[in-house]
């Protein structure tokens, strides 16, 4: 699965949608594909949306690049990227300030080899084969 990079605020990004899935709801997101992040992170707003609780959640605080630290509530759930469907554990927090959601390492990056491909403005989402 290959997705252009999106122009967002002046330059070319890794952001590509995926969908989020409760067991009452569903939501469709555009998510930055961080490399430093150990998580994939969502504002705790869609949490609301797709019908869970947000603090019943694994409570945990994650540094950030610059140094703040970010309560995350962590919850496991089923994730799509293109038509791939598998479950990761997402971190939801009220204090997520950047302008899209997060694509981290954990749960993501065991299932797909992924591949930047910055002079096309590319990135693939290669699935690794069942073992």
């Amino acid at each position: 699965m290959i997705y252009k990079y999106q122009f967002f605020e002046g330059e070319f990004l890794p952001v590509v949608n995926i969908a989020l899935k409760s067991k009452k709801d569903s939501i469709k997101l555009k998510a930055f594909i961080d490399t430093g992040a150990s998580y994939c992170l969502v504002h705790a707003d869609v949490t609301e949306i797709l019908g869970i609780d947000l603090e019943a959640g694994e409570k945990t605080e994650m540094v950030l690049g610059d140094g703040n630290i970010l309560t995350v509530y962590l919850h496991e759930m089923a994730v799509s990227i293109g038509e791939i469907e598998f479950n990761a554990r997402i971190g939801f927090s009220k204090g997520l300030g950047t302008g899209f959601d997060i694509i981290g390492r954990k749960g993501i990056y065991d299932k797909f080899i992924v591949s930047f491909n910055e002079r096309d403005k590319e990135v693939e989402f290669i699935p690794h084969e069942k073992t």
